[in-house]
């Protein structure tokens, strides 16, 4: 077994732009989730301090394909590995996110990115009808 360790394929590490002449290399499994903040993302790893890196949310989505991160609102992506909950909010705001521990944050799904949600999870997504004429 410990063999079958030292033979596996070392994990794809993604270099994070911490400024415009800086990098810190990262396991995209360690990511929780990410936080658009301007024209710049936070990324909260298991430790609880944040890194920011200077690109936007939508292009650090793109340079971690294959990560489990999916946009679930228009300032966050949450790494479906990570997910302990998806919950209604209430009766009438939509649905939000439960990370589990370390992090244990609370993060909302916009209505336009429910369809996304329930593809990661495998869920069925279900088309409304188009209203009779």
């Amino acid at each position: 077994m410990a063999q079958e360790r030292r033979m596996s394929a070392p994990r794809a590490r993604v270099l994070l732009h911490v400024a415009r002449d800086r990098r810190r290399a990262i396991d995209p499994e360690d990511v929780y989730f990410l936080e658009a903040v301007g024209e710049t993302t936070l990324v909260r790893l298991r430790s609880a301090r944040r890194v920011r890196d200077v690109r936007a949310l939508g292009d650090l989505l793109k340079a971690m394909p294959g990560a489990g991160l999916v946009r679930v609102h228009r300032n966050h992506a949450v790494n479906v590995r990570h997910v302990l909950e998806v919950r209604r909010r209430d009766a009438r705001k939509g649905w939000e996110v439960k990370l589990e521990p370390p992090v244990n944050r609370v993060l909302p799904v916009d209505r336009t990115h429910v369809a996304r949600r329930r593809a990661a999870f495998g869920e069925k997504v279900r088309r409304r009808a188009a209203p009779a004429s």
